[in-house]
């Protein structure tokens, strides 16, 4: 038969009486231990808080810095292995550890004396060629123009005259040149009998007639030197009575007006200065007193000038005096060896110059001789071939020079240029000369020995110890906040103590991955303060980057800031009692924390006491900022 289920009886339990008074005491227990966790949470636990030792510290606006702690190694910005380009013998070394050079400097040098005269060479070959291309690219100056014609003009002249004296020479003399030299001999013997009466006139002795002359001269010369010396005379007179009446003058207008400067000095004549002064009087109340010491002024200037004027006739009549005593002088005593010697000179030259004009003459009339028209028709045909040059001259002048000209010239200028700039690079190989501004570092070779291209060092060691940088490896996800130009502070581990500030030069962008680790290389140049010695290259630092800046924002020390529940809060001290501000908070560094909102400069802020629990003697040393 079917059985019938009875979900109710089957769903039932049969309980205990003392279940249900276990659960409710559960209960309860539950409720009251939750009741008494709150109320230590909000009342008691405050009262904990309120009894530990606390300090008032005033919200200040500061800037606070987003920082990256990062590590680095000094090195130095230039180092450099210097070798000899060439093998050889070294000739000099011209440094020593220590040294600081200049760029550009000699530091050592083979043997190279053939090289040097080599340089010379071809630097001199080059700068010649280089004036052939210069002569033919200008073309030609205003002045070799004019110097082309004038050479032309000159050939035409000369051909004209060797074809007139050729034709003069086949044709014969006419009646002209017989006349023309006829007239030439007239004038040689006219110039013979001059200089033969002059010499008889020396030879003879001075005539009454002469003597009378020159001592008419010098009587003359005496009267006109006595007038003179009156003049001057007269002259002085009228100048003393010209500066007596100026100053007369002056006093006279410095008792209405002290301005001028003879009021205190009376001078003749008076200053410029003073000039001024008495021409602008001459529109005021003194206009006539000051018109007066003008015109005297010019007055005494112009007896100053009469008087230099007759003193300069004084001496001219002196000197015509001392002339006429010296011509009567000579009168007197007659003609000397010297003038009788000249004479005798001028008739013997004329007398040459009579026989030539004769001579000629007679050529003249007998016509020219085989060999004159010879030489005659020689001459044509050169001054022929002299216009004809000229003409050709002045033609390549006008013209310029020719393309092909041109191009050979600019090709040998090529070929100079890089036969010198091969002598300057063989000789430069033969040097050792510093990249850089610097200090030598190392020194491994020394003057007289044998130096190769195969040796195992560097022969000279450059480096620059006073411009030491930092290289770095910062993180990639430090990476996006590093840039140009942000500054830091770095302690070396060799030199503790010392903080050294930096500022970003470089970053990389090449990768560098270490054990799966990537990181960037970035360099910083470093600033030695004063009383710092120089980070040796290797040393190994750490530092502190500022990676942003903000400046004027309010700040409270990070103990202050507590959270309650999902706000931020902090005490505050106000009338006396302290209250729970809810303050919105921004970037924080380790001694700072930004207030954004609920705080204003000046509150007062209740911080716990900062306690010490004990001294870390093996604490990192901290860098600029507290940072460890």
């Amino acid at each position: 038969m079917a059985t019938t289920i009875d979900l109710d009886d089957d769903l039932s339990i049969e309980e205990s009486r003392w279940r249900g008074r276990v659960i409710t005491a559960a209960v309860l227990f539950l409720v009251v231990a939750f009741a008494a966790a709150a109320v230590w949470y909000f009342f008691l636990q405050d009262e904990e808080v309120a009894a530990r030792p606390t300090e008032d510290i005033p919200v200040v606006k500061t800037t606070l810095n987003s920082t990256l702690l990062i590590s680095g190694k000094a090195q130095t910005q230039l180092s450099s292995d210097l070798t000899f380009q060439g093998s050889g013998k070294v000739a000099a070394v011209a440094v020593k550890v220590g040294d600081v050079v200049a760029q550009g400097q000699v530091l050592a040098s083979l043997e190279s004396e053939d090289l040097a005269n080599a340089v010379a060479s071809a630097e001199a070959q080059q700068r010649s060629a280089q004036l052939r291309l210069e002569d033919l690219t200008e073309g030609s100056s205003t002045a070799e123009f004019a110097t082309a014609d004038q050479a032309v003009a000159g050939a035409q002249a000369a051909l004209t005259k060797a074809e007139n004296d050729l034709i003069t020479l086949t044709d014969g003399a006419t009646a002209a040149d017989v006349a023309a030299g006829e007239q030439a001999v007239s004038a040689a013997e006219s110039l013979l009998a001059s200089a033969e009466n002059a010499l008889q006139k020396l030879q003879d002795a001075p005539s009454d007639a002469d003597l009378a002359t020159a001592q008419a001269a010098v009587t003359g010369a005496e009267s006109a030197l006595t007038a003179a010396e009156n003049t001057v005379q007269n002259a002085g007179n009228g100048v003393d009575s010209a500066e007596a009446s100026l100053k007369n003058s002056e006093n006279t207008y410095c008792g209405v007006d002290l301005t001028p400067a003879f009021c205190t000095t009376a001078s003749a004549p008076i200053s410029n200065g003073d000039a001024s002064i008495l021409e602008n009087a001459l529109d005021g109340a003194n206009a006539g007193l000051a018109s007066a010491t003008i015109s005297l002024n010019s007055g005494y200037l112009s007896a100053l000038n009469t008087e230099n004027s007759a003193e300069a006739a004084v001496t001219a009549a002196e000197n015509s005096l001392e002339s006429a005593e010296a011509r009567l002088s000579a009168v007197e005593e007659g003609a000397s060896s010297e003038d009788i010697n000249a004479a005798e000179t001028s008739v013997a030259s004329a007398q040459a110059g009579v026989a030539t004009a004769a001579a000629r003459l007679a050529d003249i009339r007998d016509g020219a001789t085989a060999e004159q028209r010879s030489n005659a028709e020689v001459a044509v045909l050169s001054a022929r071939a002299a216009l004809d040059t000229a003409n050709a001259r002045r033609a390549e002048a006008v013209r310029g020079p020719e393309a092909n000209a041109i191009a050979q010239a600019q090709q040998g200028v090529r070929t100079a240029q890089l036969a010198a700039d091969g002598a300057r690079i063989r000789i430069k190989n033969t040097q050792i000369i510093a990249p850089f501004a610097g200090t030598v570092g190392a020194v491994n070779i020394e003057a007289g020995e044998f130096a190769s291209l195969a040796a195992a060092e560097p022969a000279i060691v450059l480096l620059t110890p006073d411009r030491v940088e930092l290289n770095m490896e910062v993180g990639e996800t430090d990476y996006p906040n590093v840039k140009n130009g942000q500054g830091g502070v770095v302690l070396f581990d060799g030199i503790p103590g010392k903080p050294y500030p930096f500022t970003i030069t470089e970053i990389g962008l090449s990768p560098i991955e270490n054990q799966g680790v990537v990181t960037y290389p970035v360099k910083a140049s470093l600033v030695v303060l004063p009383g710092s010695p120089n980070p040796a290259p290797g040393m190994n630092g750490r530092g502190q980057l500022t990676t942003d800046s903000k400046p004027d924002i309010l700040v409270v020390p990070p103990r202050a800031v507590r959270t309650r529940g999902t706000e931020q809060v902090v005490d505050i001290r106000r009338n006396g009692t302290v209250e729970e501000q809810v303050v919105t908070t921004g970037i924080t560094d380790p001694s700072n924390v930004e207030i954004l909102s609920g705080l204003a400069e000046g509150d007062i802020v209740v911080v716990p006491s900062l306690t010490t629990a004990g001294t870390d003697d093996d604490a990192a040393e901290p860098l600029p900022g507290g940072v460890r």
